[in-house]
């Protein structure tokens, strides 16, 4: 009789010990399968992210939608960027008007250091754009509109807006984009 009552009593202890696996293991897996479905949702948020979208954020925010005409996914075409800092670039959205004074440039580099360094090179470009004896070319306004352009960076994406004569419009799209890239 006792023998019987042990052998009852390390059944049941048994079931309870499976029991628990399963809910254990049920768990667990819950955990893991919730866990790949966020990243795969931050994965898919990211990607939804580009150049192009940027840009067009950008142009909603600063009320420059339709004013640009050209539009380039070439950094050669972009005037800011030497040989080898093309070569930093991963993918790029110009766009400008017929004299290129209005225009916005979103580029995503290669790597973070590729960012750094080409956020340098557009930092020169507006220097160089800002003071050049070339601006003669250009009318009061467009010399302005050069003068209050406006450069960043974050993460590998960086950027260029030259959109309106005030340098409040054109940190507005910046703005956008900053949020964008969050």
């Amino acid at each position: 009789m006792n023998t019987l009552y042990i052998e009852e009593t390390a059944c049941g202890v048994n079931r309870r010990k499976r029991t628990l696996w399963k809910k254990g293991g049920a768990c667990l897996l819950s955990l893991v399968l919730a866990i790949g479905m966020m990243l795969q949702l931050t994965a898919s948020a990211q990607a939804a992210v580009s150049c192009k979208s940027l840009c067009q954020a950008v142009l909603k925010e600063t009320g420059g939608e339709g004013s640009l005409k050209y539009k380039s996914t070439k950094a050669k075409d972009f005037g800011g960027f030497s040989a080898s800092d093309r070569e930093k670039v991963s993918s790029l959205m110009y766009l400008c008007d017929e004299k290129e004074a209005c225009s916005i440039c979103v580029i995503k580099a290669s790597s973070n250091s590729g960012a750094a360094e080409l956020l340098k090179s557009l930092k020169a470009y507006k220097a160089n754009n800002s003071s050049s004896d070339y601006l003669s070319d250009y009318s009061a306004s467009e010399q302005k509109l050069f003068k209050n352009a406006v450069c960043g960076r974050k993460g590998k994406y960086v950027w260029y807006i030259a959109m309106s004569e005030k340098k409040s419009v054109n940190k507005k799209g910046q703005d956008v984009l900053k949020q964008k890239l969050s």
